[in-house]
């Protein structure tokens, strides 16, 4: 990772090398918006609908040095305590945080004196802090790093799922990967051995496994690689060097596929994630695979000369985007003259509008830019939501960017046929819900409300005009005052279709209760809206037309 706060560059650049209320469903918006599963087909990342995807996001660290320097938590050393004796200490204090961040990356509503907010779709996070590795000896406490999946990775990702954000999980830093002494030799054996025990564990968790916006990038910026394992010939720039890469890297994509784990993989490429045309003349095998790359102004000496980058990028980009997806998870710029690495100098009048203009130009590349610290104003000073907007010029840029992003975007699960089951998670929008895992299964995701008014929306196919058997299955809980929850099915027009009770006194637990809706024959949005005071959970429902036995 190099680009996280300007001026705390972590790996030294060899020279020159190389984003809706109930009463607006049509608005397009990422709060609130769905996160159905992501596949790739072609040079396309597309979702269930068929849409074509394109994502923008934000680099975020999990330590805390780079969130705050421990003023607003402090690395958890125990992840099965969610919460310590000393303050800022415990689990929940790093995920209170980082949902902090999300929820403010996500917020559409006008800040920082401009007349919208982020719209965010996507933060690629880094592990730089993990349970139960240690830089020495790889992973020494399996219960920790399971701790640390159960109690801070799956809690995250749900929170980013509400928030209509997918997560690209990145294996970074010293614990996880960069071992063996110099950090430019990282494509070694002894990060390999890492890296498969790392993602074959993660790909393989409840709650991680085929969870709809949870993706895999496999590894931070490879440098150098040697020619044949063992001989200490390192490399980077040439043949030997990308079939040695290719080699050295699809063990690890087998070993996640071999899990059963479907999530989309984005696979790096050496030379700090500066070469993805290696692929093209070495490719990786597999299903659902995209390619990860970095773009920085020091990238092939292009700086401000938008010709120059033009040509890097028909020369080392394009050939990759041509034939796969590919997702950018590091850039910036600013001009910083005095950055004695001379990474990120570039103007956005020169290197942020002509790279803009590559990726546009593409057509299928993602990309982020700038680490949370490059983009909000001083994170040792303020909160996340307290903070301004960065002055750089890569943040100034962004931001306003994004809006555009997110009015040109589509993202949908598509319509479901009914009869049919529906997982009440998959909503195509929703206001005021939250996505919970079951402690007994984190792979078993429901959502939860407890305010009068939230909504979740659904689209889907009926068969045929008629009676419709609904059930759902819920729990419920009262308020103080014993007053317990309903769900209003509602067609998207507002007609009321039927009310579901609730009521928490009919069993403890999970429950199906059912109602009788009419349809007409074709495609339709219901709107679950949920009303009463006391708190309703919803794991699933499912439809079926009513027969004789059902009368």
């Amino acid at each position: 990772m190099k680009s996280l706060v300007l001026g705390e560059k972590l790996v030294v650049l060899l020279a020159m090398l190389l984003l809706v209320g109930a009463s607006s469903l049509e608005a397009l918006a990422w709060e609130g918006m769905p996160t159905p599963p992501l596949r790739v087909e072609g040079n396309q990342l597309k979702d269930p609908a068929g849409n074509s995807v394109l994502l923008h996001g934000w680099m975020q660290p999990t330590a805390s040095y780079f969130n705050g320097r421990g003023k607003w938590y402090i690395d958890p050393w125990n992840f099965k305590q969610l919460r310590s004796l000393i303050v800022r200490a415990g689990v929940n204090d790093l995920l209170s945080y980082m949902n902090e961040v999300a929820t403010v990356m996500s917020d559409t509503a006008p800040r920082y004196g401009r007349d919208h907010g982020w719209y965010c779709s996507f933060v690629r996070v880094n592990t730089d802090s993990v349970g139960g590795w240690s830089s020495a000896d790889g992973l020494i406490d399996p219960e920790q790093f399971d701790a640390w999946i159960a109690n801070f990775l799956v809690p995250y990702a749900n929170h980013l799922r509400t928030r209509g954000i997918y997560l690209v999980l990145c294996a970074t830093g010293p614990v996880v990967v960069n071992v063996d002494g110099d950090m430019s030799k990282n494509a070694s054996q002894g990060t390999q051995a890492r890296l498969l025990t790392f993602w074959e564990e993660v790909a393989s968790a409840p709650g991680v496994k085929n969870a709809d916006n949870i993706m895999f990038e496999l590894m931070n910026e490879p440098v150098k690689i040697e020619s044949v394992p063992g001989n200490g010939r390192w490399g980077m720039g040439s043949a030997v060097y990308f079939k040695a890469f290719a080699e050295w890297l699809q063990p690890i994509v087998d070993v996640i596929r071999g899990t059963g784990a479907n999530n989309v993989i984005w696979v790096p490429t050496l030379e700090w994630q500066g070469s993805p045309h290696q692929w093209v003349d070495f490719p990786f095998s597999g299903e659902n695979i995209g390619i990860a790359a970095h773009f920085y102004p020091a990238y092939g000496g292009v700086f401000d000369n938008a010709q120059a980058l033009q040509r890097l990028w028909q020369r080392q980009y394009k050939p990759a985007a041509d034939r796969w997806p590919m997702i950018i998870t590091e850039m910036f710029w600013t001009p910083y003259p005095d950055d004695p690495r001379n990474l990120v100098n570039g103007s956005t009048a020169g290197f942020g509008t002509s790279i803009k203009k590559a990726i546009d130009g593409q057509g299928n590349v993602s990309y982020l830019v700038g680490f949370i610290g490059d983009l909000l104003e001083d994170l040792n000073e303020a909160r996340p939501s307290d903070c301004s907007l960065s002055t750089r010029e890569g943040a100034q840029a962004y931001f306003d960017w994004l809006k555009d992003y997110a009015s040109q975007s589509k993202i949908s699960h598509g319509y479901r046929a009914v009869p049919g089951k529906i997982e009440a998670e998959r909503y195509e929008r929703m206001s005021g819900v939250r996505v919970e895992s079951s402690p007994e299964n984190l792979s078993d995701r429901f959502i939860s409300c407890t305010d009068s008014g939230s909504w979740a929306s659904y689209l889907i196919d009926a068969e045929a005009t008629g009676s419709y058997v609904m059930r759902f299955r819920t729990a419920a809980g009262a308020d103080v005052n014993g007053e317990h929850g309903e769900v209003a099915v509602k067609h998207k027009s507002g007609q009321i279709l039927g009310v579901l009770t609730a009521d928490p006194a009919q069993v403890e637990g999970w429950h199906v209760g059912s109602i009788v809706i009419d349809l007409t024959e074709g495609k339709h949005e219901l709107v679950f809206e949920f009303q009463g005071e006391g708190r309703v959970d919803l794991d699933w429902f499912e439809l079926s037309l009513m027969t004789e036995d059902d009368s």
